[in-house]
């Protein structure tokens, strides 16, 4: 039987990210984030719950703030607990492995981006590159 279980995500973020500690020291962030739904006459919107663990949770801490685009790869997780009346609760969160940031139209950086295989760091723009557009001639396509 095979299993699959990803999930992508493109949107802002609805709340500034919150940083916790476990208690054994590992750091992991959380945050809400919306995007939008676009059907043939109106626009709905989904929010969903993300949680990104170790130091790309640090990451997205440090640099992201409320509204800011973002992609999320990631994939889901249900949970279920005991409310204090009582009540059985459950909900499905996303648990992030990837987090690309993207840029606001107009932004001089062009789309910094952050991910979880490189520890979540940002790029940025390299400047010092020459570029002799004569080189482009030998391209084949």
């Amino acid at each position: 039987m095979v299993s699959f279980n990803r999930v992508i995500l493109a949107g802002n973020l609805t709340r500034d990210p919150e940083l916790r500690f476990t208690n054994d020291g590992v750091p992991v962030c959380s945050f809400g984030m919306a995007v939008n739904r676009v059907r043939s006459r109106n626009e709905e919107v989904d929010f969903f719950d993300i949680s990104a663990w170790r130091e790309l949770g640090e990451t997205i801490a440090n640099y992201k703030k409320k509204g800011d685009p973002i992609l999320v790869e990631g994939r889901l997780q249900y949970r279920t607990w005991e409310a204090q009346d009582g009540s059985k609760r459950s909900k499905v969160d996303v648990v992030a492995d990837n987090v690309q940031f993207l840029g606001r139209p107009g932004d001089s950086d062009g789309g910094a981006g952050g991910s979880g295989g490189s520890g979540g760091q940002r790029r940025g723009r390299r400047d010092d590159v020459d570029i002799n557009e004569e080189d482009f001639d030998d391209i084949p396509f």
